[in-house]
């Protein structure tokens, strides 16, 4: 049976870990409050039984009060023992207590204000609606009759998808408001009976609107789409006309600005895929939010439980009766807008099938099938046969030739194909490293998923990279065993084999067949793009995350510009790729290339500030700035190796690794600080049982950033060609690059669970901000400073090692 800590740790938001119930701190005081009744003998023992066994029914009393967090009115619970506790257990007891009405403090306030936060987003969603079924009401008005390009006037004239019966049904189009959303539920608690679940779920449903099962092929059993907002006939709420005049308002705006009838419809489109995938993220937050109340009430069960039982006292019954009244456990707004989106969404864009809308609302999960293990072996074992048999062709080769033979093979070999096979093992190595920091990130419940935006189902797990990266092995190790082989039988033009494996390569990559993970590759082109188009485009965190990797990848973008050179120029006929390496124009299209990784990045950084104003983006583009001055230096230390170029060369080049050293550490990683909880680390951390890992990976990183060292004292590896250590040496960049990805997105996910990001920010097709504001009144932040208050308490009660207040009072 899986522990409920491992449970809650799988099944948590891990963005929004730190407004849980910390069930782990509170098992410790449990063992504490263990311990301590485990000693000081038999007698002790019997005596406090004595007192357990003779207590009443209520041994403690919960009582709440009102208090005013940063000018938030927040409910808080304290607990009170209504029987003397032992002295020396007294202590340890209203700990536990203490934290206990913290954790369930916190928890209700982060419930409300998550709350509040999606019944806003609901309206605005609601409103958003009402404008696209307007432009469509115009687009058919338009269609029968040109002249009809412009919304009614007239609020009785207006239909929106149902025909209205008479004059009192028009509140059946009401916008959703915060207040109409749950008084169906509050009218029925009002009559003062306790309702079962499923009745309320049957009540909700008729008031809702929710129709029966049916199959989406029986067209017979669809009802026409509703009208949009809640039916809420016969209830007391006045019809909201300023959101219907502002409504009307934004759609005649968008028609004035539509050219024409093709613009106007595509404008439409547009729309309706924006709101649809607004409804699909806006949904996953509230089951995110469910999910949430849910864990929460189950924590408080199972740590009350265990408390009854290591104290033989019954506070259980008493304390649970608490969480049960909660706000986080009694609302039912979730369950209410959870029912109001599958009805939108099933009206609007499932053409009224229920089923079809709840099948595409709900998140689907990406699934690695056995046979993707199967394959995976498969490749792994097949990969592994290949190059040693490479090796082993290559070791009888060498041993048939002479001393002599074996140089010029040697060399005409490195300035030949090696180029073209180490580009492809460079672009396999980077995969592994990918491979293995999903597997790390999965492991340690790092979201990459959320934080690249991947489509929901889409993301590859570590066994779906790792069977594309060991398949391509295969590929790579076929292509150089029958080159080899090729060689050795002297077979003409042996050279077309190594172009034969980047052409595989290339037609994956490009293949538009719905083979070979072809949503994961759309992906990948489409942030190439817009890096390559950089700063024209929005700029993304998979956009620039990409582009850090391909700063590592500067071999291997000039290893492209060779194969160009090598295939193109018709040089693989003589094998004679010196003709392309001492070539004046090559080596300064190869310099060129060279910066285009940092002049992406630098380019990537400016739109951003122009986009968000920060100046932490300038200083991040100063980094990139000072890389192309290292590089265009070391361009002329490579030409001209006189004093000045080699003290330049060594000068920028130290001031821009120590830049990047810095960054690294501090912005990218977050680590450093100096005043942190974890000294020299920061507050939180993902291995928070290892620190030494942290300080382990620092001097990796640094080590691995002076490499540019080697150059500038011509350095060689046991008399290695040149060409053998630039391809180790850029091996040594990938393998840091892929160290890097693990702490950067570590710190990434951390800030998001620092701001509870949970749930993407999805862009609507309209402009209501003002006009929301002014419909709905304008609003505060839906979570109050107090919501980030519980984290900070909880931290400084920690190093402090105190109860929190005055909770557990005698």
């Amino acid at each position: 049976m899986v522990k409920f800590a491992k449970y809650l740790n799988v099944h948590m938001v891990p963005e929004w870990r730190p407004a849980y119930c910390n069930y782990k701190k509170l098992k410790k005081d449990l063992k504490r409050i263990k311990n301590q009744l485990g000693t000081g003998g038999a007698r002790r023992q019997q005596s406090l039984r004595h007192v357990y066994n003779n207590r009443s029914n209520k041994v403690i009393s919960v009582h709440h009060r009102s208090a005013d967090l940063y000018g938030s009115k927040v409910d808080l619970v304290e607990t009170e023992f209504l029987e003397p506790l032992n002295p020396v257990q007294a202590h340890n007891e209203k700990a536990f207590f203490g934290r206990l009405d913290h954790e369930l403090n916190k928890v209700n306030e982060f419930y409300k204000g998550k709350e509040k936060e999606f019944m806003r987003h609901a309206e605005i969603l609601d409103m958003q609606m009402h404008t696209l079924v307007e432009l469509k009401e115009a687009a058919e008005r338009r269609a029968v009759e040109p002249s009809a390009d412009k919304p009614s006037e007239d609020a009785e004239d207006r239909k929106p998808l149902l025909n209205r019966r008479s004059s009192m049904d028009v509140m059946d189009s009401l916008p959703l408001t915060t207040e109409m959303l749950f008084q169906t539920v509050s009218n029925h608690r009002n009559l003062g009976s306790v309702l079962e679940k499923d009745e309320l779920s049957t009540m909700l449903s008729s008031q809702l609107g929710e129709m029966p099962e049916a199959n989406s092929n029986d067209l017979s059993s669809r009802r026409p789409p509703r009208p949009l907002g809640l039916t809420i006939n016969a209830l007391p709420i006045p019809l909201n006309e300023d959101v219907l005049v502002k409504v009307k308002s934004t759609a005649k705006d968008v028609m004035e600005k539509a050219e024409d009838a093709a613009s106007f419809n595509a404008k439409i489109r547009h729309s309706d895929k924006m709101l649809h995938d607004a409804f699909i993220e806006f949904y996953r937050g509230l089951t995110l939010l469910k999910s949430y109340s849910m864990l929460n009430a189950l924590a408080f069960t199972k740590i009350l439980k265990k408390y009854d039982k290591v104290t033989e006292r019954s506070a259980f019954v008493t304390y649970m009766g608490t969480v049960d009244n909660s706000y986080f456990h009694t609302s039912d707004r979730v369950n209410s807008l959870i029912t109001w989106v599958e009805s939108m969404f099933a009206d609007h864009f499932a053409n009224g099938d229920r089923h079809r809308a709840r099948k595409s609302l709900r998140p689907r999960h990406a699934k690695a099938p056995h046979r993707i293990t199967f394959f995976l072996g498969l490749f792994t074992g097949c990969s592994l046969a290949l190059i040693l048999a490479f090796i082993a062709v290559l070791h009888v080769l060498f041993e048939s030739l002479s001393p002599k033979e074996q140089e010029a093979r040697e060399i005409a070999y490195i300035q030949s194909v090696f180029p073209i096979f180490s580009m492809t093992a460079l672009l396999l190595l980077h995969m592994y490293m990918y491979g293995w920091n999903v597997y790390l990130w999965r492991r340690t419940r790092i979201n990459y998923a959320f934080i690249f935006e991947f489509a929901p189902g889409t993301e590859l797990c570590y066994r779906k990279v790792l069977l594309v990266s060991t398949g391509l092995t295969v590929v790579l190790g076929m292509g150089l065993l029958g080159h080899i082989t090729a060689q050795l039988n002297e077979s003409p033009a042996v050279d077309l084999i190594p172009l034969g494996v980047v052409l595989t390569l290339l037609i994956l990559l490009f293949c538009p067949l719905n083979i070979c993970f072809r949503s994961s590759r759309a992906f990948f082109l489409n942030c190439m793009y817009r890096i390559i188009c950089s700063p024209f485009y929005e700029v993304m965190l998979a956009d620039f995350f990409l582009g850090d990797q391909l700063c590592s990848q500067v071999p291997l973008l000039r290893n492209i510009e060779y194969s160009l050179c090598y295939y193109v120029g018709g040089h693989f006929l003589t094998e004679n790729g010196q003709v392309c390496l001492s070539n004046p124009t090559f080596k300064d299209i190869s310099y060129i290339i060279s910066v285009l990784p940092y002049w992406w990045r630098l380019m990537q950084c400016a739109r951003r500030y122009r986009d968000e104003g920060s100046k932490a983006h300038i200083a991040n583009g100063g980094k990139y700035l000072s890389a192309m001055l290292a590089v265009i230096v070391r361009t002329f230390y490579g030409r001209n190796e006189n004093t000045f170029w080699t003290v330049s060369y060594i000068a920028i080049s130290t001031i821009a690794t120590f830049y990047q050293i810095y960054w690294d550490l501090v912005i990218d990683w977050g680590l450093l600080r100096k005043n942190s909880v974890n000294r020299w680390l920061r507050d939180q951390l993902i291995l928070e049982d290892h620190h030494y890992i942290y300080f382990i990976s620092m001097g990796i990183n640094i080590l691995l950033r002076f490499p540019w060292v080697l150059s500038v004292t011509h350095y060689q590896f046991g008399g290695l060609d040149p060409h053998i250590t630039d391809f180790l040496l850029a091996a040594l960049e990938i393998v840091r690059r892929g160290h890097w990805n693990f702490y950067r997105l570590e710190n990434e996910h951390l800030n998001n669970v620092g701001h509870y990001r949970a749930v993407k920010t999805v862009p609507l097709p309209f402009d209501h901000k003002e006009r929301c504001s002014e419909a709905y009144g304008s609003r505060k932040s839906s979570l109050p400073k107090s919501i980030s208050s519980w984290r900070d308490r909880e931290h400084r009660r920690e190093v402090s090692n105190l109860p929190n207040g005055r909770s557990a009072t005698k």
